[in-house]
């Protein structure tokens, strides 16, 4: 799996090996640089290990939850060619949790709801997640410690998982396109780029049978 941040998506990917790997049988490879990667290159950077992953997949029954997937996870902020990054990642079928506008949506949501566009900045996300006493101090330097998921904050996140998939969900009712919704989801049609806000990082803890 490759990760667009360099801090929160891989220590948050790291809590959920520790805490849940063992008991459901998976592990999560983590693939992240220095400085983070934008949408493409996050998607080209796991395909990089396509070769080996597909050759571990026949192994595995096709029904098989253990079989090996490609995942990619980043961000709306304000980057440039998602569009192309989900087209390549449809082409080698690699599996997407994409936030909008970012991956700090998803932690807000283990404690309340959020609605209302973003266009792209995380300052409000940012500033309701800094009230939680584990993240009070939340992204509020550039500092790794501040964008850190260890310790308290995780212990904060822990039991609140199906309440955030569920207030993930209810965020399709607000999307602009009439038929998406809590019941279906975002229709394919719906362009990734107008699910603001939106996030689908729950998809995740579904297919690695936390959800």
């Amino acid at each position: 799996m490759a990760v667009e941040g360099e801090v929160t998506e891989p220590d948050y990917l790291a809590y959920l090996n520790k805490e849940f790997g063992e008991d459901h049988d998976f592990f999560i490879h983590t693939l992240s640089v220095g400085n983070g990667l934008k949408p493409l290159p996050c998607v080209e950077k796991v395909l990089e290990y396509e070769s080996e992953v597909r050759d571990h997949e026949i192994r595995y029954p096709e029904d098989d939850a253990r079989k090996p997937q490609l995942w990619a996870v980043f961000d709306r902020d304000q980057h440039h060619g998602i569009p192309e990054a989900m087209k390549r990642a449809r082409k080698s079928d690699v599996r997407i949790a994409f936030s909008h506008p970012s991956f700090d949506l998803w932690l807000l949501l283990h404690f309340q709801d959020f609605s209302g566009a973003q266009n792209g900045s995380s300052a409000i996300v940012h500033e309701k997640l800094r009230s939680q006493p584990a993240f009070r101090r939340f992204a509020a330097t550039n500092a790794a410690e501040d964008k850190a998921i260890k310790d308290d904050r995780v212990e904060a996140l822990k039991e609140r998982h199906g309440a955030a998939r569920s207030r993930a969900r209810k965020m399709a009712d607000d999307c602009s396109a009439s038929s998406c919704s809590t019941a279906t989801g975002h229709a394919q049609h719906c362009d990734p780029l107008n699910r603001d806000p939106s996030t689908d990082v729950w998809k995740l803890l579904a297919e690695l049978g936390i959800l």
